[in-house]
């Protein structure tokens, strides 16, 4: 995400029911970090050709579904950036990632309940204009750095647009909010796509629509990470299925190794959010690990969802009214 020097760091060694997963499975691994860190597909400090770089970056996406990058930002950045989110997670700002107020709240909260099924509190990295109207009559909080790479992760999302469409067929014209998550504590997490599209729902046997998510990034921050402990908890397990269709179901996901992630410092995977399935991998202990989430969106699959969902919900009360008339 620029070219500053890099921070010098090392990290260690059946039906579709994508929410129902205990996250107890033993995950075979084809890749996991050694003591040296993860292991990058393409290290940013040494691309001096960004458009270059983002052939290099779909073209692994083509091959594997997933991409790993050294982002090389600023030292000084992420160490700012660390500690607005320790004092943010300290000071309780982290929230529900969505709240029910309404009908389309509602549609929101089912559009995203994949994605964000392991966030239970986060923190919406918003741009400085927006942080003041959403701050209006309190202290505004300290969120500068954190803001700065929120922008770079964006900026680097659309720089990818034009390689995903000529080599993937994939496009996208909105960009989500940056998240900011944080994992800690005995947690296991779900193996899930962010965007299941095509599958049944659960709940209630219909399929799901396409709700416009096209491609994933995720950056940790994490200064201190320690390889001796051989801990990666927070990091994420990405199942090396073919990247050219979504898996045919959980169970088959579970059933291919995957690609471990270690959650430390200048970290960026990249992948697609539709076909990749993935998990947080499981957590322990008190020491908090954050990163940041972006969403890449195609706006118009997007609303296209909504209409769906609503008259699927139109539908569904009716069915529920004659059923209560007979």
């Amino acid at each position: 995400m620029g070219k500053a020097p890099k921070i010098k760091t090392k990290a260690s060694a059946e039906a579709m029911r994508w929410g129902a997963d205990d996250g107890s499975t033993v995950v075979e691994l084809a890749q996991q970090p050694g003591l040296g860190g993860n292991d990058f597909d393409v290290l940013m400090q040494h691309e001096a050709d960004g458009v270059l770089a983002a052939k290099k970056i779909v073209a692994k996406l083509k091959e594997r579904g997933v991409c790993l990058c050294q982002a090389n930002a600023p030292q000084q950045l992420v160490v700012a950036a660390y500690d607005e989110a320790e004092s943010l997670w300290e000071d309780g700002n982290f929230v529900p990632p969505l709240r029910v107020h309404d009908d389309h709240s509602l549609l929101e909260l089912q559009l995203w309940r994949l994605a964000l099924q392991d966030e239970d509190r986060v923190y919406w990295v918003r741009g400085s204009q927006e942080g003041k109207e959403a701050t209006a009559g309190t202290a505004a909080l300290a969120t500068n750095a954190l803001q700065v790479l929120a922008k770079n992760l964006k900026d680097f999302g659309v720089g990818l647009n034009d390689q995903l469409q000529s080599q993937l067929g994939l496009s996208f014209n909105r960009l989500g909010q940056a998240m900011l998550s944080c994992y800690t504590g005995d947690r296991t997490y779900a193996l899930h796509l962010d965007n299941c599209h095509g599958h049944e729902e659960e709940d209630c046997g219909n399929m799901l629509p396409d709700n416009g998510l096209r491609l994933t990034l995720v950056y940790y921050i994490n200064l201190y990470w320690d390889p001796e402990k051989g801990d990666n908890g927070g990091g994420l397990d990405v199942h090396l299925t073919d990247p050219s269709k979504p898996p045919a179901s959980a169970a088959a996901a579970r059933g291919i190794r995957a690609l471990r992630i270690a959650p430390h410092v200048d970290t960026l995977a990249i992948f697609l959010s539709d076909r990749m399935a993935h998990r947080v991998v499981e957590t322990k202990g008190t020491d908090p690990r954050f990163c940041l989430t972006l969403w890449c969106i195609d706006g118009e699959a997007m609303q296209n969802a909504a209409r769906t969902l609503n008259m699927m919900r139109v539908a569904q009360r009716q069915t529920d009214d004659s059923d209560a008339e007979d």
